[in-house]
């Protein structure tokens, strides 16, 4: 995929020592979050603040009150929060990762180094967004049960076909992302296909509100956007309890576009990467 490293042997050789760098990885992270306990500590008692926030929020906008645009997703105002909140962390994960990988490499000034390595850079991202994707799941996993808990949240507990629909997103939003990251190899700071895309997906996307409320000239610009279609899938197998079966024509329309955007990120990736070596700007910050 990328310059750097020598390749793995192939067959079932090279998954099993694949997945054994993947699981080092993981454990590397895990000792790191455990080193720092304060932070630790802190930031799980954070995000379960946040979302209880949201839980009173949603508990006292419930209070004789009704939203007829949610109830294809069951009516649930504080569920609908939450999904949305859940899904906002998952896209931030998808479009933060990749650049922070380079960003954090060429802060400490060792990025060629690992382009020298037994690890390739694409190697370098995949552990990294597994590892991200490992932790953010679990801090969300504890905070819905505490929610369910406190505040009788109506999710339905499909969690493994709602995994399936999050890493069918992840895929278009892992192009995005692959896009940021070849922005930031050459400019180093300043990254406005995050920006954008992060700033449509909390106005457009009906992430934190429905569509339906958007004034009909500027509406369509949902329909364009990946994010749209993720969150209501999400939300009608996590809310409403659907199958897969009931959500696969969206499910194939994000896995073709994430095909395309992954592809137009590697090809940006390469192009960036290239012309960052030709400068001899590869670590510079």
């Amino acid at each position: 995929m990328f310059h750097g490293g020598s390749e793995f042997s192939s067959g079932g050789e090279g998954h099993l020592k694949l997945l054994i760098k993947t699981l080092y990885f993981i454990r590397k992270d895990i000792l790191i979050w455990l080193s720092y306990r304060t932070q630790l500590v802190l930031g799980l008692l954070s995000g379960f603040v946040g979302i209880v926030q949201f839980g009173f929020i949603g508990k006292f906008i419930a209070q004789g009150n009704y939203f007829p645009l949610i109830e294809r997703y069951g009516g649930d105002i504080l569920a609908y929060f939450i999904t949305g909140s859940v899904f906002m962390s998952y896209t931030n994960l998808a479009l933060m990762t990749f650049k922070g990988v380079i960003q954090r490499e060429q802060s400490m000034g060792t990025l060629e180094y690992i382009l020298l390595s037994k690890t390739p850079l694409w190697q370098l991202f995949l552990f990294s967004f597994v590892s991200s994707f490992f932790f953010t799941t679990l801090n969300i996993t504890l905070i819905f049960l505490g929610l369910v808990y406190l505040f009788s949240v109506h999710i339905t507990p499909n969690f493994l076909e709602a995994l399936v629909v999050l890493f069918t997103v992840m895929l278009p939003l892992m192009g995005i992302g692959l896009l940021s990251a070849s922005i930031v190899l050459v400019t180093k700071r300043g990254d406005p296909v995050g920006w954008l895309y992060t700033t449509l997906s909390g106005l457009f996307s009906g992430i934190y509100f429905p569509v339906e409320i958007l004034p009909d000239w500027i509406r369509p610009v949902s329909y364009l956007i990946p994010s749209t279609y993720g969150i209501d899938l999400l939300r009608r197998v996590l809310m409403r309890g659907e199958h897969l079966s009931s959500v696969s024509e969206g499910l194939v329309l994000l896995a073709a576009t994430g095909t395309v955007l992954i592809s137009a990120g590697i090809v940006a990736f390469k192009r960036s990467f290239n012309q960052a070596r030709l400068r001899g700007s590869l670590s510079w910050y």
